[in-house]
């Protein structure tokens, strides 16, 4: 199955990285995030 993916700005487990970005690190998302793609912000915010 899924595992979670640590997030390297605030430290919490999530499943949904995209929507953590955008519920918990609005700033972030709207500023970075919206022009990346997915293998680029997992590996900028997130480790496996």
């Amino acid at each position: 199955m899924f595992g979670k993916a640590k997030c390297k700005l605030c430290g919490d487990s999530v499943r949904l990285a995209l929507k953590h970005l955008r519920d918990k690190h609005p700033d972030v998302y709207e500023s970075q995030v919206r022009k990346m793609k997915m293998p680029d912000i997992m590996d900028k915010f997130f480790t496996v």
